[in-house]
C-alpha cells in the first residue's frame, strides 16, 4: 500500500490510497465467496457459485462494493497512522481506479481535528500560593482519627450534641401520613444535619424511652414537590442514646492507629501527609491557571461535530455516575427539573474548553519540538502500574503496540507542554489564605 496527501485546506485533509493488485484480487475473491453464501441462485449451492455467473446474478458494482468494505478500513487505518492525522468524522471515500485483478486507488478526504493559530504563550502572569502548615490542621487531623476509632456505649444521660440517637419515627402533614416519613431504629448523629433543618436540634436533651413531636417546616427548595414549604410533626420515639468515648490523646493512642511509638512520630507523618496534599493543591491550582490563561494564546475554530462528540461523552460520564448511586438519568431530570437538552447545553462551554485545551498542547509541543524519551515511557509505565495494580510486564506488552504507544506519546507531551507554559510564565508567590479549623482544644494526656 501507498498513501499521500494530496491537499490540506482548514481542516480537511485529501489522501491518495494506492493498494497492490495482489491485495485488490484476494479481497475481491473474498468478497465474491462471502456475496455467494447470502444470494440463492437456481441450480448452485450456497457459497459454490462461480464468480462469472455471481457477477451476472448480483452485478459486478455489489462484489467491488464489497471487496472495497474489506481492503479500505486497514488501509484507511494505516494511512491515518503513518500520516498522524486526527479523525473526527467518517471519512469520504472515492474510487478513482479498480480493477478485479488490481490495482485499485482512492481518494479519500478527512476531516480531522483543526491544528489552530498559535500566540505568544510565554510571559502568562501566575499565581502560586506559597505552603505554610499551621498546627490546627494536625490537631484537627488528630480529631478525626480519635471520632473514628471512638467506642460507643449506651448512655441514660441527655443526648447531646455529637451523641447518637437510635429512633422510630412517622411524619405526618395534618392528620396524614406521607410517604417516606417513616423509619424504624433510625441511627441519627445530632449536629450531623441529615434531617430537615430543625429536627436535630429538638432532639437536644432527650432520653431513652421517651416520646417527641418534633415540629419542622419542609424547605422551599425541597426535592419532593408535594411536601415543599410544608408545616409537618414528626411522632419520635428514643430507642437507645449512644455517647462516643474518644481515647486519650497520647503514644498509646498512637501506638492503637498507626505503625508509630510515639504521638510525636504519628504528629510528623500527619505533618508531612498535608504538606504533600497542599503542595499538590496548589500544584494543581498553577496548572489550572496556566491552561485558563494560554487557552487564549490560540484562535481556532471547533468544528460543531467535536462539540457533539465531547457532550456525549459527558451525558455518558453523567449516567454512568448516576447509576452507581442507583439512579436513572430520567429520574435526575424529574427531580432536578432539568432536560437532556439543558444539560447539553450547560456541558457545551465546558466542551469546548476541554476540546481548545487539548488543541492549544498540541500545537505548543509541536511548536517546542518536544520529544518523548524512552526514559519517560518507562517512568509513566511504572506509575500506570502501580496506580492501577497492574503489572509493568503486562502494560509494557500492550504499549508495544505501535497505536497505543503514540496515544501515550500524545498524553505526555501534551503534559511536558504544559510544563513548558509554566517554565515561561511569570509566577508571583502569594500568601496562603488561612482556613478555619475547629477551636475545640485538644489535650495530650
Amino acid at each position: 500500500m501507498a498513501n499521500k496527501i494530496i491537499s490540506k485546506e482548514n481542516n480537511i485533509v485529501s489522501v491518495e490510497i494506492t493498494v497492490e493488485a495482489e491485495v485488490v484480487e484476494k479481497a475481491y475473491k473474498q468478497a465474491s465467496k462471502s456475496l455467494s453464501e447470502k444470494v440463492s441462485i437456481p441450480g448452485f449451492r450456497k457459497g459454490k457459485v462461480p464468480a462469472d455467473i455471481l457477477e451476472k446474478h448480483v452485478g459486478e458494482g455489489s462484489i467491488i462494493e464489497e471487496t472495497v468494505d474489506i481492503i479500505l478500513p486497514e488501509e484507511y487505518g494505516k494511512t491515518i497512522f503513518e500520516n498522524d492525522l486526527q479523525p473526527i468524522d467518517r471519512p469520504k471515500v472515492d474510487i478513482i481506479e479498480f480493477d478485479k485483478k488490481g490495482p485499485a486507488v482512492f481518494k479519500v478526504e478527512i476531516q480531522v481535528v483543526p491544528e489552530g493559530v498559535l500566540g505568544d504563550y510565554s510571559g502568562l502572569n501566575l499565581e502560586r500560593k506559597m505552603i505554610t502548615l499551621d498546627e490546627n490542621y494536625v490537631a484537627s487531623e488528630l480529631e478525626a482519627m480519635r471520632t473514628k476509632t471512638a467506642k460507643v456505649e449506651i448512655t441514660e444521660d441527655p443526648a447531646a450534641e455529637g451523641d447518637t440517637v437510635v429512633i422510630d419515627f412517622e411524619g405526618y402533614i395534618g392528620e396524614k401520613q406521607f410517604d417516606g416519613g417513616t423509619g424504624q431504629d433510625y441511627p441519627l448523629e445530632l449536629g450531623s444535619k441529615t434531617f430537615i433543618p430543625g429536627f436535630e436540634e429538638q432532639l437536644i436533651g432527650v432520653k431513652a424511652g421517651e416520646n417527641i413531636d418534633v415540629n419542622v417546616k419542609f424547605p422551599e427548595n425541597y426535592h419532593a414537590e408535594d411536601l415543599k414549604g410544608q408545616d409537618s410533626v414528626f411522632k419520635v420515639t428514643i430507642k437507645e442514646v449512644k455517647k462516643r468515648i474518644l481515647s486519650k490523646l497520647n503514644d498509646d493512642f498512637a501506638k492503637e492507629v498507626s505503625d508509630f511509638d510515639t504521638l510525636e512520630e504519628l504528629k510528623e507523618d500527619i505533618r508531612k501527609s498535608l504538606k504533600n496534599q497542599k503542595q499538590e493543591q496548589a500544584d494543581n491550582a498553577l496548572r489550572t491557571q496556566a491552561l485558563d490563561l494560554a487557552i487564549n494564546k490560540i484562535e481556532v475554530e471547533i468544528p460543531e461535530i467535536m462539540i457533539k462528540e465531547r457532550t456525549d461523552q459527558f451525558m455518558k460520564d453523567i449516567q454512568g455516575d448516576l447509576q452507581q448511586q442507583g439512579m436513572e438519568l430520567d429520574k435526575y431530570f424529574e427531580l432536578t427539573g432539568m432536560t437532556e437538552e439543558k444539560v447539553r447545553e450547560e456541558y457545551r462551554h465546558n466542551a469546548i474548553k476541554h476540546i481548545k485545551r487539548d488543541i492549544l498542547l498540541d500545537a505548543v509541543a509541536a511548536n517546542e519540538k518536544l520529544v518523548i524519551t524512552a526514559e519517560d515511557f518507562d517512568q509513566e509505565i511504572t506509575a500506570m502500574s502501580q496506580i492501577y495494580g497492574q503489572p509493568k510486564e503486562m502494560l509494557d506488552g500492550y504499549f508495544k503496540s505501535p497505536e497505543n504507544l503514540k496515544m501515550l506519546d500524545k498524553g505526555l507531551k501534551r503534559e511536558k507542554a504544559l510544563q513548558r507554559i509554566i517554565e515561561l510564565a511569570n509566577i508571583n508567590e502569594v500568601a496562603e489564605e488561612k482556613v478555619e479549623v475547629s477551636d475545640s482544644k485538644i489535650k495530650e494526656d
